[in-house]
């Protein structure tokens, strides 16, 4: 039985970072969850410039009623959920560490605050560094979703992304569980790397179909085997063919995906700012939640 005994839902209380506790409460409430609501005083900001900053208890005091209110208000319609409030003060990612570890909690889920161009590339994100650094599943919502496509109604169609790697065995293991848990339809695909696609063009013309042929068909396999015996019913097979992180955005618009899940590779936190992954890529495009998960 797949267990997530509590669920942390990050927010700084702006209106794109609290999209994502609809979908944090629906989870919890799926999962029978306990739902923590971490929300992190942010240490430059309460220190600008060297000015002594207040009493943290004090600060805790000021900002612990209102930022109840406004959890109490969002979640009014989770009746069910168990949740409590966590209120810290420093750096976001790091506090964010520290609550997910303390509480024991298997998920996080947080919304993204998107930045462009110089400014993520140099500075980067809480998302970005949480992205590489947690040791569990972190669910990362665009914080420019509609009100009604963050809050979830129900997780009716959910994609995995596989690419046959440890990471993606872990990923597929999560997608399943959430599969179960909500009865959702669900897809399980791989992509067909441009890489891959020149290596069979420059083959003998009239050998390359049948060789391309042949790879779709032995994929497919493939992913039809990983597929549980309890979902075959409700899941399908999809082998795409380009960049990865866009055939996976194209297939979730065309086919009304609810949440994507895929494995983020285990490379350093440098190497993916310069070079990227295709996880990063898809959420930078923040058309759909994604559930990142790290062996």
């Amino acid at each position: 039985m797949f267990s997530i005994s509590a669920v942390v839902c990050a927010t700084d209380l702006s209106e794109g970072s609290n999209k994502a506790l609809p979908l944090a409460a629906h989870i919890a409430n799926g999962f029978g969850s306990k739902l923590i609501v971490a929300h992190i005083i942010d240490l430059p900001a309460v220190t600008p410039y060297g000015e002594t900053m207040i009493d943290p208890q004090e600060l805790r005091a000021r900002v612990d009623e209102s930022t109840k209110a406004q959890v109490s208000d969002i979640l009014k319609s989770f009746d069910g959920v168990d949740w409590e409030l966590n209120i810290s003060i420093g750096y976001p990612a790091k506090e964010i560490q520290q609550i997910v570890s303390d509480s024991k909690a298997k998920l996080l889920v947080a919304a993204t605050h998107p930045r462009s161009g110089l400014e993520r590339l140099l500075l980067g994100s809480v998302t970005r560094k949480l992205m590489f650094s947690l040791s569990v599943p972190f669910l990362i919502v665009p914080g420019g979703l509609s009100l009604d496509r963050s809050s979830l109604r129900a997780v009716q169609s959910i994609l995995i992304a596989c690419d046959f790697s440890d990471d993606s065995d872990t990923a597929i293991q999560w997608g399943f569980a959430f599969a179960r848990t909500f009865n959702a339809k669900l897809t399980l695909a791989t992509v067909i790397e441009q890489t891959q696609l020149d290596q069979i063009l420059v083959m003998d013309p009239q050998k390359e179909q049948a060789v391309a042929n042949r790879l779709v068909d032995n994929l497919t396999a493939k992913l039809q085997q990983a597929v549980p015996e309890d979902l075959k019913s409700r899941a399908n097979v999809m082998v795409l063919a380009g960049h990865p992180h866009e055939e996976l955005n194209k297939f979730a618009i065309l086919n009304h995906i609810d949440l994507i899940v895929m494995g983020v590779h285990g490379r350093g936190f440098i190497e993916n700012i310069m070079v990227g992954s295709t996880t990063d890529r898809l959420v930078r495009l923040g058309q759909f939640p994604v559930l990142a998960v790290r062996t």
